[in-house]
């Protein structure tokens, strides 16, 4: 029998700034109780909307749960998750930081759904959830934004952009490192790998916008 690998065992996995720990700042209870939970919530849901792959339900942890904590570290102020999808990262994330504002921006009505319930479930007070469609959206600006899995990186950017406070930046993850020249209007700030095929690119708005 194969046994699953706790929490703490997999953030030991997750490369991140060497001044932050990020397994020690999520590993321990309620947080590591509150992630098993959002991850059960996924695989129940997935059975009637599609949240995710098939194929990834087996590996939530190594594919989207820690993907999504690997932003943590560069993470600052309110932040939103553009395209939230089944949650990841914004949940993750949220529960990782309890008392930090969170935004789940979300078109779908079925995708909102589950988040909403998700929610109330888990609970999290510190999470808004708004139903709206990213390119439109313009009701309030944050200090880090998040894309993930949403778009390309150039378009993604372009969703991004608008919502950003003064001073803020987006977080785009990818696969492969990215080139500064992607983010039209853009100056990558930092470009950090966070585990194995995962960058993470913080680019903010040039000329400091």
């Amino acid at each position: 029998m194969t046994n699953t690998p706790t929490l703490e065992d997999s953030l030991g996995r997750l490369g991140s700034p060497p001044t932050f720990d990020v397994a020690a700042s999520v590993a321990a209870a309620p947080c590591a109780a509150k992630l098993d939970a959002f991850e059960a919530l996924v695989r129940r849901w997935n059975r009637y909307g599609g949240l995710v792959a098939r194929g990834d339900l087996g590996r939530l942890r190594e594919r989207h749960t820690l993907d999504s904590l690997a932003f943590l570290p560069w993470w600052r102020g309110r932040l939103a998750d553009v395209g939230a999808g089944a949650g990841f990262p914004g949940v993750p994330l949220a529960i990782a930081r309890p008392a930090a504002p969170v935004a789940l921006i979300e078109r779908s009505e079925r995708k909102s759904r589950f988040l909403r319930q998700a929610l109330i479930d888990l609970p999290l007070g510190n999470v808004e959830l708004v139903v709206a469609d990213a390119a439109h959206y313009r009701s309030a600006r944050f200090e880090t934004v998040v894309a993930r899995a949403v778009a390309p990186p150039p378009a993604a950017w372009r969703l991004v952009r608008p919502l950003l406070a003064p001073g803020g930046w987006g977080l785009l993850q990818s696969r492969e490192r990215l080139g500064e020249a992607l983010f039209a209007g853009g100056r990558v700030v930092a470009l950090k790998p966070a585990g194995k095929d995962n960058w993470i690119t913080a680019v903010a708005v040039a000329g400091g916008g």
